[in-house]
């Protein structure tokens, strides 16, 4: 544990993760998505507050939990039009060229089409494999916003104050791109309002209903209905509807799009410099039945049965754990009543305590040469347990990521649909390198692969 300021330490053991839900009392978050956001209206994930966040997780934590997403309908029809009628068709037409393919931009848009399609449905969701122009002026504004987050995440109310004096400490530009986000966010829950007007929408060719969307919405109506304001009983939205769902689904997006497409890159570049990992990760595709063969006119292999082939299990996590995309502090502020962390003595309240994924995923004890990429490792029994109880690519407890499951599902279906068609080798791996930050992508920004036709 390091004493980093008057007010503020960092764990480097996986105590904060095992009590940050329970006796380390409400969790820090600064507003990461409403300063995106018109009159900076908060989300779940920006809710300080332990009470109204879980009151809003559990509007939506059905609809993200693994049973759920397996069995939705919604989710295969999403899951096979992005693979085959999306992705595939772009690799396979580089392969039949025999070009180059900068494989991080699409793995943004692959990532962006899913999470986007969850929410707002397929047909209102957006096509950024499709749609190049859009998809990186998109990008450019997400890239804008994100390089200056630190101020107001961090020091929102000092960042605010001397902006007062006419000093901006974040570019203008980056107020352009924020308006620019919240109006694509607007038109999409627009799209998505309407789109609630077609009835059987499942059951349309290549459609799906805006999942999150409407449970959202439904949840937030019903619990505005049931508040009792004479007892001090607060609704969760009270009054500009469309601009708290855009808010909280905007949290969605950027968490769903960001850290799938960091992983899913990395995913491709250790097993392009693995052979002996992909020939056996192809093999086990090929073995499945039914599988994601390109042209195939079989039923799509399932997510049950996804989950049962133990190589592609062990590349998702071990790039998980080895490169995560959220490596940053994840910071609690202790309760009123002194409280310890395990091994510490009594913190006062008010205590800013943080622990980060990129320490804990580097227990030398827990995972033997943390540094090398290796899938073998959750292959062995013997260690499994305790390997888990140290992974922390998605927080854990009550502040964990809602969407985790849905991550594992969709990193899964990608990476099974790229190794049962193609064989993956490297031609630019330039500043591959994960940046030193919360979300840690590659420092080139870029990632050139070959893609062959099995």
């Amino acid at each position: 544990m390091v004493d980093c300021g008057p007010s503020m330490l960092e764990a480097s053991t996986n105590g904060l993760s095992m009590t940050s839900s329970t006796t380390m009392g409400e969790p820090y978050r600064s507003a990461v998505a409403s300063v995106l956001i018109a009159d900076r209206v908060p989300c779940m994930f920006s809710t300080k507050e332990s009470k109204p966040h879980s009151v809003r997780k559990r509007m939506i934590s059905n609809i993200y939990s693994k049973t759920y997403l397996q069995s939705s309908e919604d989710v295969r029809n999403i899951t096979r039009t992005i693979l085959f009628d999306r992705l595939l068709p772009v690799l396979d037409n580089s392969a039949a060229e025999g070009s180059t393919l900068e494989v991080l931009e699409l793995n943004y848009a692959t990532t962006m089409d899913f999470v986007s399609s969850y929410v707002f449905g397929l047909a209102s969701g957006s096509n950024f494999i499709q749609d190049v122009e859009m998809r990186r002026k998109y990008l450019s504004w997400h890239f804008k916003r994100s390089e200056h987050s630190f101020w107001n995440q961090e020091i929102p109310s000092l960042t605010r104050m001397i902006q007062a004096t006419g000093i901006r400490l974040v570019p203008q530009w980056v107020d352009v791109a924020n308006d620019n986000l919240q109006a694509y966010m607007l038109r999409l829950c627009r799209l998505a309002e309407k789109s609630t007007q077609e009835p059987d929408v499942t059951e349309k060719e290549n459609k799906s209903r805006p999942v999150v969307y409407s449970q959202l919405l439904s949840a937030l109506r019903k619990s505005a209905e049931k508040a009792e304001p004479e007892r001090g009983e607060k609704p969760q939205m009270i009054e500009k509807e469309e601009i708290h769902i855009a808010s909280e689904l905007f949290d969605h997006i950027i968490a769903g799009m960001d850290t799938s497409a960091i992983t899913l890159t990395y995913l491709l570049w250790e097993v392009s410099r693995d052979t002996d990992i992909q020939r056996a990760l192809q093999d086990e595709m090929r073995d499945m039945q039914p599988n994601l063969a390109i042209g195939k006119s079989s039923p799509m292999a399932s997510p049950r049965a996804l989950d049962s082939l133990p190589i592609l299990h062990s590349v998702v996590m071990e790039t998980l754990r080895r490169h995560t995309a959220i490596p940053g502090s994840q910071p609690r502020i202790t309760p009123a009543t002194p409280t310890s962390l395990v091994g510490s003595p009594p913190l006062p309240g008010g205590v800013r305590v943080s622990a980060q994924a990129y320490s804990l995923h580097r227990n030398e004890e827990v995972f033997p040469d943390p540094e090398v990429w290796n899938p073998g490792r959750w292959r062995g029994p013997e260690s499994k347990d305790e390997m888990m109880r140290w992974f922390w690519a998605f927080g854990s407890g009550g502040r964990m990521c809602i969407g985790n499951n849905f991550a594992m599902q969709e990193l899964k279906y990608v990476t099974a649909a790229i190794y049962s068609n193609f064989s993956t080798s490297i031609i630019d791996d330039t500043g591959i390198e994960q940046v030193d930050g919360y979300t840690a992508g590659p420092a080139g920004n870029q990632l050139k692969l070959k893609f062959t036709r099995l």
